[in-house]
């Protein structure tokens, strides 16, 4: 099969070392929905999914990676009818979650030394 054929693209950051989590996850898609994945080597901390072509998560948009499952999750998410933002959102991770990450990068660091 050619790589325009192919239906999913894992395009994963090299330098930040993300080479076995865009492997893995092309296992995961290429066994569950029998479709096949071109990896695409890239840098600059990248990390993006697409489906035919159409961009279904990017770490630099989302500001974090993938949870585990949540690629499959947005893509029968989108089979099921949802539009492309409902199933990202019913996906992803729970909003505390991602808010309790986002007020961690404000908060001072414990002092353990007291």
């Amino acid at each position: 099969m050619s790589t325009a054929e192919k239906r999913f693209k894992i395009t994963y950051c090299t330098e930040c070392g993300y080479r076995d989590r865009a492997d893995s996850l092309a296992t995961q898609l290429e066994q569950e929905l029998k479709a096949e994945c071109q990896i695409q080597p890239a840098a600059e901390g990248v990390f993006e999914v697409e489906d035919n072509g159409v961009l279904i998560f990017s770490k630099k948009a989302s500001g974090r990676m993938p949870e585990d499952g949540e690629i499959l999750k947005i893509i029968k998410g989108l089979a099921e009818g949802l539009s492309l933002e409902e199933a990202q959102s019913v996906a992803g991770p729970p909003p505390s979650a991602i808010l309790e990450w986002f007020f961690s990068l404000f908060r001072a660091p414990s002092d353990s030394n007291k």
